[in-house]
């Protein structure tokens, strides 16, 4: 076959076109593909902001549910002793009573933090824990809630974590990402020991605590925001000096 037979055959157009191995395939829809990707760029940009902002309408409408009934409770209370009948026949309603209803179930929060807080209130909280994790088939989930309510509670907390560490897991190469929690001397093993609490992804609610001798703790220049949404997203949201790393390569 003559070179300018080959050079206009099918295979010759295959091997040097567009389309040769090893080339990338371009979309047939390109404009499809960029609405695509300008519709789900606004999906991220507007569902946080609408999931806080439902959130905080849900906490708000709850709390102004439970304020409601607590004003019609105590009215119905104050109506017996007095008449010995019920006369509460209207909704507590005047200029400003929405923030009556939101500011009372508010104030009792304060009050049962404050309760909380002191010795003889974490001794009845403790047992009360104690007893609830106990009641068959309700201890489950009184115990989830529980885990849930303190990750929540202590998410992004000064005192939670100390700094962000790599460990060498599960062979040379490989670093899992973890959150120190504790340094401290093993008089058994007479080394000093570092305590590296590592969370799993996309969940960072559980995970596994190890105990790990400091020289084998490689530190992390992350701070533990960058960190926690790298485990959040499951690797996608690399911290800013990462990528800057990579636009410079």
């Amino acid at each position: 076959m003559k070179d300018d037979e080959l050079s206009n055959s099918p295979i010759g157009e295959t091997s040097m076109g567009a389309t040769s191995i090893g080339e990338p395939v371009p979309s047939k829809h390109p404009r499809i593909r960029k609405v695509t990707g300008l519709l789900l760029t606004g999906f991220a940009a507007v569902i946080p902001i609408l999931g806080t902002i439902w959130l905080v309408v849900v906490i708000y409408k709850v709390l102004m549910r439970v304020g409601n009934e607590m004003i019609k409770f105590a009215l119905k209370m104050l109506n017996l002793l007095r008449s010995g009948e019920d006369l509460v026949t209207e909704d507590f309603a005047f200029y400003g009573s929405n923030f009556v209803r939101f500011l009372i179930p508010v104030m009792l929060l304060l009050l049962i933090g404050s309760a909380v807080a002191n010795r003889p209130g974490r001794k009845f909280l403790h047992w009360l824990n104690h007893a609830m994790q106990h009641v068959p088939y309700l201890g489950f989930i009184y115990s989830a809630l529980k885990q849930f309510v303190d990750a929540v509670k202590n998410l992004g907390g000064e005192s939670k974590f100390k700094s962000v560490a790599y460990i060498e897991y599960p062979s040379p190469g490989c670093r899992l990402l973890g959150f120190v929690t504790g340094n401290y001397h093993d008089a058994q093993i007479g080394k000093d020991v570092t305590t590296v609490f590592i969370p799993t992804s996309p969940n960072p609610m559980t995970g596994f605590t190890v105990i790990i001798d400091d020289d084998r703790v490689e530190d992390s220049s992350m701070s533990l925001e960058e960190a926690s949404k790298m485990i959040l997203s499951a690797g996608l949201v690399a911290p800013p000096s990462f990528q800057t790393d990579i636009t410079r390569k």
